[in-house]
């Protein structure tokens, strides 16, 4: 071998890769052996050096010119023609990259169709429809019986166990279980992969449940109406379908009622954002099975960072209504249709009828949820070429409408008893009940369809409970890797013909028809509450583009340079997020909500001192306090402290002290308490929020 010139070495030392020099002299005959052996390890393990010639560029600017498109979008004086420019040049620049194998895509996961015979138990079947019928009888009323609670769950059970397809007989399957019992040795395996998750899992319940008690700190009329419904059930009625406040489905009621008296929370604000966190932090378990299954598990990590972190699925379970519940069981639908559909698993698709039943008892948005199922049966049939495997997906869509028939069994028959109870909100915001269409219907989808698309980076709307007033959905990073995730499925469903692509991208308009449909209502479409069903497609598409960008820098730079990458990114995200959370969002929630816990403690204070709680009033005034959430924050639910001018007289009754709140503005009601009462003391109380201070009137004992 000859020795290098100069030029050799400057040529190599310019593409990175710099040339050993020898040292003149002679090297051992085990050294030499070594050199053989050497160059052939070197050259398995040696990653080419970065140069700048390796840089991923292409895709590096597609992500950039994406982000400076949502930078530009953003409010208050969003730039929209330019933002519409860069995005234009970013989704070129990643075709460019994909075209020419720079970008490095994520493929779906491996899946085997199964080919075994379909088998199902008649007796159990017979039985278990047997048991339908007779829920369906008992369920008349509006009332949870025994007997009904009894033969629903028997008729479930049953009907599970005549469809699934145990590996073994089920004789045997529950003996092997029997003799693991009893043995009582488990093996636990605690893999690094396993570490990775636990520390993701515990940032993610660190954003939750971090300062749940105070924000939001007040509460509204809906979750007044929501403690009053709880109430119900802990005085021992049972309800299949809730008819105060236009009706409501029964799920969140139970749920928060086991946490009262689970937790010891009682008719409290904490019961209902702790019973809703908690399931939405539990189901963010399918955010990482869904990732997983569209693209490995590196894939569901960040689908589930980018939801457990994201300021929305944050902040709808802290408000305490039913609204996270439409995402909570979205996910595991949409995770065990795909993986049954996939593999021909009938198990799973009876577990997506299951949670399709449980979700329709939660929260009216899920009800678009059996047309997204058919939509998904539909585009694996159009695209599956074998017979067996159309006929065994039209089999499992039966199978699982059936569970989730059985699970709605109970409200199905409230359905049928009060069909105008039951699809009044929905028929509200859809037809002409309430309003007529104040545009033409085909003119009021139009400008829905585009109003509720673009939610995700202009607009979420203006329900100031729910959001942000008028700024995105998502923060910066997220709503620009949703927009080129979505480029990348539509590019990989080109490649690829996987109709799971195709799905992931309609579930996004899909899940969004709630909010759309407002058509007698159009100003209230987008709301990021009926909508919320829609980010579990649209983050698992940020997390298509955050991986691939991830793999392609590991690729061109390294796997440190990508972690680096990785982490900074996902870092600012999650700051992103906790600063729309815990200072916008505050801020506009303390101004908008009036302060019913300030007027609650005070009369609390009254009452464990020299009153009681039953001398107190707050004198109304329109648009003002719920004076019923005033009566729950003194802790004497059920009450209404409420009482308007024109019937302070009735107070002349009540015997000595008493205690009346009043709204500064209250000229008239401040006037009829002086004259009822001369004595009377007014103190000002200055609230923590600007603009909600109020007064209390102090009538003490006459001496």
């Amino acid at each position: 071998m000859r020795e290098p010139s100069l030029l050799d070495y400057l040529k190599a030392l310019l593409a990175g890769q710099p040339m050993e020099i020898p040292s003149g002299v002679a090297p051992s005959k085990a050294a030499r052996r070594s050199a053989v052996r050497r160059p052939a390890r070197a050259a398995a393990t040696r990653r080419p050096a970065l140069t700048l010639g390796r840089w991923p560029w292409k895709s590096a600017l597609a992500v950039a010119l994406f982000l400076l498109a949502q930078a530009l979008w953003a409010p208050p004086a969003g730039n929209w023609p330019a933002g519409v420019l860069s995005a234009l040049a970013g989704a070129g620049l990643a075709l460019a990259a994909l075209r020419s194998g720079e970008w490095q895509q994520a493929k779906l996961a491996g899946a085997t169709a199964q080919r075994k015979v379909l088998r199902y138990q008649r007796r159990p079947l017979i039985a278990g429809l047997a048991l339908f019928v007779l829920t369906f009888l008992f369920s008349g009323g509006n009332q949870f019986q025994l007997i009904t609670l009894i033969s629903w769950l028997a008729s479930l059970g049953l009907v599970l166990y005549a469809f699934w397809q145990f590996e073994d007989s089920p004789r045997a399957t529950w003996e092997a279980w029997k003799q693991r019992l009893r043995r009582g040795e488990w093996t636990v395996r605690i893999t690094p992969w396993a570490l990775v998750l636990l520390v993701a899992l515990a940032a993610i319940a660190f954003a939750r449940f971090s300062q749940l008690g105070s924000l939001p700190g007040e509460m509204i009329s809906d979750q007044a109406e929501k403690l009053l419904d709880v109430q119900t059930i802990l005085e021992g009625e049972y309800p299949i379908f809730f008819e105060r406040n236009t009706g409501r489905e029964p799920l969140q009621f139970y749920l928060a009622a086991a946490v009262a008296k689970l937790f010891g929370t009682g008719l409290s604000f904490t019961t209902l954002k702790l019973s809703t966190t908690l399931l939405s932090f539990a189901s963010l378990a399918y955010m990482y099975l869904l990732g997983k299954e569209l693209g490995g598990r590196w894939l569901g990590l960040f689908a589930l960072l980018l939801a457990g972190l994201g300021f929305w699925p944050n902040l709808l379970p802290r408000v305490g209504l039913r609204f996270a519940l439409y995402p909570a069981f979205a996910a595991p639908v949409l995770f065990h249709l795909i993986y049954g559909l996939r593999r021909g698993q009938l198990n799973h698709l009876l577990l997506c009828g299951l949670f399709l039943g449980i979700g329709l008892n939660g929260y009216s948005a899920f009800r678009i949820m059996p047309l997204v199922v058919a939509v998904g049966v539909l585009l694996y049939w159009l695209h599956t070429r074998q017979p067996s495997q159309r006929q065994r997906a039209l089999i499992g869509l039966a199978l699982l409408a059936l569970v989730a028939l059985v699970v709605c069994a109970p409200l199905l028959r409230y359905a049928v008893e009060h069909p105008a109870n039951f699809a009044f909100r929905m028929s509200s915001r859809l037809l002409e009940s309430e309003r007529a269409y104040p545009e033409p219907v085909a003119l009021i989808l139009v400008k829905n369809f585009w109003n509720a698309v673009r939610m995700f980076n202009i607009s979420g709307g203006g329900i100031w409970v729910v959001g942000i007033k008028d700024r995105p959905a998502f923060d910066l990073f997220s709503a620009a890797l949703w927009l080129l995730g979505a480029l990348l499925a539509a590019y990989r469903y080109r490649q690829s013909r996987s109709w799971v692509d195709l799905f992931i991208l309609l579930c996004v308009p899909l899940m969004l028809l709630p909010s759309m449909l407002s058509l007698a209502f159009p100003e209230e479409n987008p709301a990021m509450n009926r909508a919320s069903g829609a980010w579990v497609p649209a983050f698992l598409l940020a997390a298509l583009a955050l991986d691939g960008l991830l793999r392609t820098l590991r690729a061109r730079a390294g796997r440190w340079p990508a972690a680096l990458a990785g982490g900074l990114l996902l870092s600012g995200l999650a700051a992103l997020n906790a600063g729309l959370l815990f200072g916008d969002f505050r801020t506009q929630y303390d101004q908008a909500a009036w302060n019913n816990s300030e007027l609650g403690g005070v009369i609390a204070d009254y009452a464990g001192s020299f009153g009681n709680l039953e001398s107190a009033w707050v004198v109304a005034y329109p648009h003002w306090v719920d004076t019923r959430l005033v009566a729950l924050r003194a802790g004497n639910p059920g009450h209404d402290y409420g009482i308007w001018p024109d019937q302070l007289n009735n107070s002349l009754e009540t015997p000595a002290p008493k205690l009346f709140l009043l709204k500064p503005e209250d000229e008239e009601g401040l006037n009829a308490l002086q004259s009822l009462y001369p004595h009377g003391l007014l103190s000002y109380y200055q609230s923590r929020v600007p603009g909600k201070d109020f007064m209390s009137f102090f009538v003490p004992t006459e001496p």
